[in-house]
């Protein structure tokens, strides 16, 4: 499948998975969140979609799943005090310089700590290799707000691991 015939698709399926996530959580963040976690699932699965037979079914039953992970998520977010990042960034403190290894389990502990849309976008472009017009079509926002909340992302991390002391 093509980027062009994918970015049809999520065109076509948008609308469905924010109502799911709506309906699920009536807030539209959360919903955006639902429906761009769909849509990246797809993505990595594109070239598997022709053997799909109803795709709207699926992307649906996508959006429903995720929103149950979403509510588990949120409920074991609550009961955890300390995250790991934070407890990462005390073990940096006290045995001094990170090694690489160390650095980028740090990194993706901080990518964790980011809201759920930047992280999304920041994985999409620095691990999956998606440009921006594929991120774009994806999340269904303008190329120019990809940017600016990818840098938005990286300012933050950047931010965290000073107060770490991994930069």
């Amino acid at each position: 499948m093509t980027s062009k015939e994918f970015e049809h698709i999520a065109i076509m399926l948008r609308p469905e998975l924010l109502k799911v996530g709506r309906d699920f959580f009536d807030d539209d963040s959360v919903a955006e969140d639902i429906a761009q976690e769909v849509l990246i699932r797809l993505w990595q699965m594109r070239e598997r979609i022709g053997c799909i037979t109803d795709v709207k079914l699926f992307a649906v039953r996508m959006a429903k799943n995720a929103c149950v992970d979403e509510w588990r998520n949120r409920n074991m977010r609550h009961a955890d005090q300390i995250t790991e990042a934070e407890e990462m960034i005390e073990e940096q403190r006290t045995v001094g310089r990170l090694d690489i290894d160390d650095y980028q389990k740090m990194l993706r502990r901080m990518v964790r700590r980011l809201p759920k849309y930047e992280q999304r976008l920041f994985l999409m472009y620095h691990e999956m290799e998606m440009d921006i017009g594929q991120i774009a079509a994806v999340a269904g926002i303008g190329s120019r707000s990809v940017s600016a909340m990818l840098s938005s992302a990286r300012k933050k991390l950047a931010e965290l691991l000073r107060k770490g002391g991994g930069l």
